[in-house]
């Protein structure tokens, strides 16, 4: 894809990253599992072409914790099989941290949450940002981080 000549590291949020992983271990779930209902099979495939055009991942603690809590409401085996994933993931992705007491200072926190505030907080202009939420798209658009809205992805709007 051609993002990936821009930049090298993609940062994938949260609930793409829950259809990376579930699609990852388990295709047909995407489409069943209540998390990621609103993607299919193809949206997976797309988004696991897109996100392997890059060579690193970056990720922030808050990003990784939200992904696990929405992975544990997945039914055995395939809860556990998709949390391996996510702790090997984990294990290749670079993490960002920035403490909580910063984060809530950030006057977009009470629009974007602490997941979506630490993402602005560990993003910068050599990182893509793949989203499928608008105000998180929006704020990273404003400050000039390469960021790609996936449902442009979808729609094939998006060269």
């Amino acid at each position: 894809m051609p993002v990936a000549a821009r930049s090298q590291t993609v940062f994938v949020d949260t609930n793409l990253l829950v259809v990376l992983l579930v699609g990852g271990v388990d295709a047909d779930q995407v489409e069943r599992f209540k998390r990621t209902r609103a993607y299919s099979r193809d949206d997976y495939a797309l988004l696991a072409e897109f996100v392997g055009g890059f060579q690193r991942m970056l990720a922030t603690p808050n990003v990784l914790s939200e992904t696990s809590n929405l992975l544990g409401q997945l039914s055995e085996p395939l809860r556990r099989r998709a949390l391996v994933a996510l702790g090997t993931l984990t294990g290749v992705c670079a993490e960002v941290y920035h403490p909580s007491t910063e984060l809530v200072l950030d006057p977009y926190f009470p629009v974007l949450g602490q997941s979506d505030t630490s993402i602005i907080h560990a993003v910068n202009a050599d990182v893509t940002v793949v989203t499928d939420d608008l105000q998180l798209y929006l704020r990273l658009s404003a400050l000039g981080i390469d960021v790609i809205n996936f449902n442009h992805l979808r729609s094939g709007s998006w060269t």
